[in-house]
């Protein structure tokens, strides 16, 4: 590892972004790519983005500078999730004294994840993070080099899936009025930036996994390997890191062979109703991501019904805008503390049963990391 440090400072590693919905296939795509022999992708942790309106401007790092970022980082959600060591990651950054730009301190950062995967040498490194959808310009500041792997699911798959796993509030209009601000903002980002964005659909990849992976790794200049195609056999090494309850509800397809099994059980599962309002609240972009609707004219009852959701998503997208221009502190407390208060008030209104569960499977995650 020490040697790729010193090939990140010298030479640069490229990286790129998986981005998408949450349960749209980005930790599938994740894992194939760890997998890769010459790929690196840790865990999801959105330190660049948390720590850059700090950090991002410094171009002469001094100790106490670094060590500030150290510190900052540990705190960062899901961070303590990272399968590394922190007193040689301590020791790396420590390194780094002097004058060496923001991206290359956060690529010595990837640097330091251990996989559970076989590596050679590595080409690239990946960070797969979902709501780095709406940051892909600002990355690409960071990272001029950076491209974009936007991965999408069927809208009415994704909410299903969103709602098994309690994700987020469990409304058919709020989850796929998201998927729509997301589809939009990352194909306007990749008309800005011609040659750097690419999307990919969730049922394509499952459906013809090696033709559609071999198509990213020409897009990221990778060599194809058909070895990441075995990750499922990692499966017990991985239920060893983390709580084996926790795996089999959020990501049991992981230890599995890829196949189509996951595509179209909102034809079955959901009510007429909800297909109505997912229908209604994607509109036209459903036809323009390659889904058709099942209903295309929508009755004033549909239209009132969507009508929360749909403005609370957008009243979302805004606030998001507005806190990203808040002083570091405040704006990292907003984003790390609101998703949990909106998400445990519902519970706690509608749910109070699954807000223990989910209280008893953190406490399990964390006891096993």
């Amino acid at each position: 590892m020490e040697e790729f440090n010193t090939e990140i400072k010298q030479k640069g590693i490229p990286i790129f972004f998986v981005v998408g919905r949450p349960r749209s296939g980005t930790t599938l795509l994740r894992t194939l790519f760890d997998a890769h022999p010459n790929v690196l992708v840790p865990p999801e942790c959105q330190f660049i983005i948390n720590l850059y309106p700090k950090y991002g401007k410094i171009t002469n790092w001094s100790l106490k500078k670094l060590e500030s970022f150290y510190h900052e980082l540990l705190r960062q959600w899901l961070f303590d999730l990272w399968p590394l060591d922190r007193e040689k990651l301590y020791k790396t950054l420590m390194q780094c004294e002097g004058k060496i730009d923001y991206a290359t301190i956060c690529k010595l950062v990837y640097g330091e994840y251990q996989s559970i995967f076989d590596h050679g040498t590595i080409h690239a490194i990946g960070d797969k993070n979902p709501g780095y959808t709406i940051y892909t310009e600002k990355l690409l500041k960071i990272f001029p080099e950076a491209r974009f792997i936007h991965i999408i699911r069927d809208y009415r798959d994704n909410f299903l899936s969103i709602r098994n796993v309690d994700f987020e509030l469990p409304f058919i209009s709020l989850t796929t009025a998201k998927w729509k601000i997301f589809l939009k903002r990352f194909r306007k980002a990749a008309e800005n930036n011609p040659g750097t964005h690419f999307e990919i659909r969730y049922e394509d990849l499952v459906a013809e996994p090696e033709k559609e992976f071999k198509i990213l790794c020409e897009f990221l200049g990778l060599p194809y390997s058909t070895i990441p195609f075995s990750f499922h056999s990692k499966g017990d090494v991985v239920y060893k890191m983390y709580p084996k309850e926790i795996l089999d509800k959020y990501q049991a397809s992981l230890f599995k062979k890829i196949s189509t099994d996951k595509v179209g059980l909102w034809k079955d599962q959901l009510s007429e109703v909800e297909v109505k309002c997912g229908d209604a609240t994607v509109g036209k972009y459903a036809g323009l991501a390659g889904y058709d609707r099942l209903y295309t004219k929508s009755s004033p009852w549909i239209k009132l019904r969507i009508l929360p959701g749909s403005c609370f998503a957008a009243l979302l997208a805004f606030a998001t805008k507005v806190v990203d221009t808040f002083p570091y502190r405040l704006r990292n407390a907003i984003l790390i503390k609101a998703p949990w208060v909106v998400g445990h008030l519902y519970l706690s209104i509608f749910n109070r049963k699954k807000l223990k569960e989910m209280a008893a499977d953190m406490k399990s995650v964390k006891r096993k990391a």
